[in-house]
């Protein structure tokens, strides 16, 4: 097998991992956690877990006052809080729908890239803003059994605010090792969930056999050997390639959730998730001359 397969198989088990959040998630829910329980102990075990890959691989974890203090924001603030709006909806919302919309940040990567002049606007990108837009209201036309409003709001504001945590990181973190910057992001996301669950008694230890092996599983399939499958991969294949083949995500998503969980889509529902996907294509292919892909995904 040479590199380039090598780097799109790794890149599949990426998508594969990452997929597996929403469905962890709500076992976990299940098993008697909160959002708080849940994402303290996603983060914190994997800030542990990746602390302990680079120590054995001898890489030094330190940096300069100024990154780690941007990191420690973009953690808490910018990937914590897109964590937890992403949670709260999955209180709301079926695995594979969350999944579905989460997949509108690549347009609104590129409508921020636009307004704050990353990028230039071209016929392609406006082809693929149109298709996306489509896709999104097909999707959202669509019934969802157990839809919610509250669920819908908070998985584009999810959607939202990691838009804007690519932006910023891919001006402030093109310098750093990938996987310290996910260390510093994951450590500094659990240290707030667990402050913030700490302050409001939000924290419970009281949790099943099954929530605490969900919250293990969340810090290990999603998180841990997500992010690893995607660099091993990114280094062989290419950020372009990555993204592209990344968009297996949602799909796997929603394959899980209906083998898993028995959710059940229309044929409405997964056209406009189609739709919404193939508008992210574009924007892959032709959306990348002045961005890579940042370090930690979902």
């Amino acid at each position: 097998m040479n590199n380039k397969h090598r780097g799109a198989w790794f890149i599949v088990a990426s998508a594969a991992g990452f997929a597996t959040l929403g469905i962890l998630i709500k076992s976990a829910f299940a098993g008697g956690a909160n959002i708080s329980t849940v994402l303290a102990g996603r983060f914190l075990l994997a800030g542990l877990f990746l602390f302990g890959i680079l120590r054995a691989r001898g890489i030094n974890c330190s940096l300069d006052r100024r990154t780690a203090l941007q990191l420690i924001l973009m953690g808490a603030v910018g990937y914590g809080g897109m964590s937890g709006l992403y949670a709260n909806a999955i209180h709301y919302l079926p695995a594979s729908l969350t999944g579905m919309l989460l997949y509108t940040y690549p347009a609104l990567v590129t409508i921020l890239a636009l307004i704050v002049g990353d990028e230039r606007f071209n016929a392609p990108k406006g082809i693929a803003l149109v298709v996306c837009s489509v896709g999104l209201v097909l999707v959202l036309g669509a019934s969802f059994e157990g839809a919610q409003l509250a669920g819908v709001l908070s998985v584009l504001g999810a959607a939202v605010i990691y838009s804007c945590y690519i932006i910023i990181g891919n001006r402030i973190l093109k310098n750093i090792d990938p996987m310290v910057t996910s260390l510093w992001v994951c450590t500094a996301a659990g240290l707030a969930f667990f402050c913030y669950g700490a302050a409001k008694g939000e924290l419970i230890l009281d949790v099943s056999l099954r929530g605490w092996l969900s919250i293990v599983g969340i810090a290990v399939f999603p998180t841990l050997f997500g992010v690893m499958g995607f660099f091993a991969g990114l280094r062989l294949i290419g950020a372009t390639n990555a993204s592209i083949i990344s968009m297996l995500e949602p799909l796997i998503t929603v394959l899980l959730s209906v083998i898993l969980l028995g959710e059940r889509i229309t044929p409405l529902q997964g056209f406009g998730g189609a739709v919404l996907l193939f508008g992210g294509l574009i924007l892959q292919l032709w959306g990348h001359e002045a961005r890579h892909e940042t370090v930690t995904e979902v």
